[in-house]
């Protein structure tokens, strides 16, 4: 067995991918569309692993008056995002020790975080903290379920600067559940999506009832709820 990666060793690595380093425009397109709506007038959103700042960049996009917060392990990264997102503030970090105070984020979004995190539940709840009360978080995963994930997983080593985890879509609702979470929605964030004006109870019908439309998810969004304060 190889020995872990030290923090300062991920954060090189992805330096050295920083530039080449991103997801399609119609990932953030639609992971923006769906956090935007849940952020009140001039609220506050976090990006969690933020990249070169392309999803706080169309979050910026639906709603202009939105205070824009990012973080990554990568400062080749952040330099970037600064430079992508003028006005934004962001920053190195740690996604398992978030340095933010609590209650100070309307919404949280992490792509494609999780699965290079040892504890899962513990960077969650590290989330749930630092959102405010009934906030929400909107985090996409790799899905292992997905009827190409042994290509997919290879094709992934060969670029990928740390070991990942690899998580079914039953694994990661526990985990948002253990966290403290209400889980909200579940839905493809590529290969499947009901968009348009299929309604969501449909969504969560088709993948309650039928399990296998679950390996057309090659990545799993799953959009979670702070719950209100009592």
């Amino acid at each position: 067995m190889s020995t872990p990666l030290s923090k300062s060793e991920i954060a090189e690595g992805y330096d050295e991918i920083a530039e080449k380093l991103a997801m399609s425009p119609k990932f953030y397109r639609l992971c923006a569309s769906l956090a935007a709506p849940l952020l009140p007038a001039q609220g506050a959103v976090l990006d969690i692993g933020c990249g070169q700042g392309w999803q706080l960049a169309e979050i910026r996009k639906l709603r202009p008056e939105a205070r824009l917060f990012g973080m990554d392990i990568s400062p080749k990264l952040v330099s970037l995002a600064r430079e992508h997102v003028p006005g934004a503030q962001v920053e190195t970090g740690d996604a398992d020790k978030l340095s933010y105070p609590a209650d100070s984020f309307d919404v949280v979004v992490m792509t494609e975080v999780l699965e290079h995190l040892s504890d899962p539940v513990l960077a969650l709840g590290q989330i749930r903290q630092v959102l405010k009360s009934g906030g929400w978080m909107l985090i996409t995963v790799p899905n292992r379920d997905w009827f190409r994930y042994e290509w997919y997983l290879n094709n992934r080593r060969r670029y990928q600067p740390v070991d990942d985890q690899w998580y079914r879509v039953a694994e990661i609702t526990g985990f948002i559940q253990q966290a403290g979470f209400e889980l909200k929605r579940i839905t493809g964030a590529e290969n499947l999506y009901f968009g348009g004006g299929v309604p969501r109870l449909l969504e969560k019908l088709a993948l309650k009832l039928c399990p296998p439309l679950q390996r057309r998810m090659k990545r799993a969004l799953y959009l979670a709820r702070k719950p209100l304060a009592s």
